[in-house]
């Protein structure tokens, strides 16, 4: 009896910590993900299925383990984010939204990094006044963007006080209109500090992409890894041979 307890509990050793090293592995190095749309074509197709590396940018430990809250642990990148890095991040929320109601993760190319100047202009994406070379011919123009960074004073006023607000609330701070003052935290201000950095990103189908020119800037705690590798990809007409194990850039 006592040799048959050692074998049962040798086994259930066994799989909790072949379990914790799956969950360690998947939420802090490697995870897999599908690509639902073609918002990312044709460097991405809708059902090509991808490896992310979670660990490059700084893996953080998961919230929770088996339902138990873990502390959490941020661990050193091995690289910088980079202008044209193909990133998988959690969905920000839709322009009015100061916390996305759908939970669900997107996959774009960063354009614009903390700092950067962003604009669409003759058909182009220019950055830092420079033409991004990821991108066919742009149907839409979209405004000359600062990507926020943090430290930068925005000057807050009645007249933009609506492009901001949403912003200023997803950091974490209240903010409001009172006879005809802005009000961060319930103090007057003429200007706020951003907190966080941030990131622009656009889908390479560009005139078919819902990004950051719709539902605003990356927070750079929501980006989960850098995509990697297509590893296996099927469409309607069957198995896409020629697209497995193809890097992603």
């Amino acid at each position: 009896m006592a040799a048959m307890r050692r074998r049962i509990t040798d086994v259930l050793l066994i799989a909790f910590f072949t379990v914790l090293f799956a969950v360690g592995l998947k939420s802090c190095i490697i995870d897999a993900y599908r690509i639902p749309s073609g918002s990312m074509a044709p460097a991405l197709n809708e059902g090509d299925y991808l490896l992310v590396n979670k660990f490059i940018y700084g893996a953080r430990t998961p919230e929770k383990f088996l339902f138990i809250s873990i502390p959490h642990i941020q661990f050193p990148s091995l690289s910088d984010i980079h202008r044209g890095d193909v990133v998988v991040f959690h969905f920000p929320g839709e322009p009015n939204e100061a916390l996305p109601v759908k939970n669900m993760f997107l996959v774009k190319r960063c354009v614009g990094l903390p700092g950067d100047t962003v604009e669409i202009s003759n058909q182009h994406v220019v950055v830092n006044s420079f033409r991004m070379e990821f991108f066919s011919t742009v149907d839409r123009e979209h405004p000359q963007t600062v990507v926020p960074k943090q430290g930068m004073s925005i000057a807050m006023n009645v007249k933009n006080f609506f492009q901001w607000k949403v912003f200023i609330q997803r950091e974490g701070s209240s903010v409001e209109l009172r006879d005809k003052k802005v009000y961060i935290d319930n103090e007057e201000s003429t200007t706020y500090t951003v907190k966080r950095n941030y990131f622009f990103v656009l889908g390479d189908n560009i005139n078919n992409s819902s990004d950051s020119r719709e539902w605003g800037f990356v927070p750079e705690k929501n980006i989960i890894g850098k995509a990697m590798l297509i590893y296996w990809s099927r469409s309607a007409e069957g198995i896409q041979w020629s697209r497995i194990g193809t890097m992603i850039r």
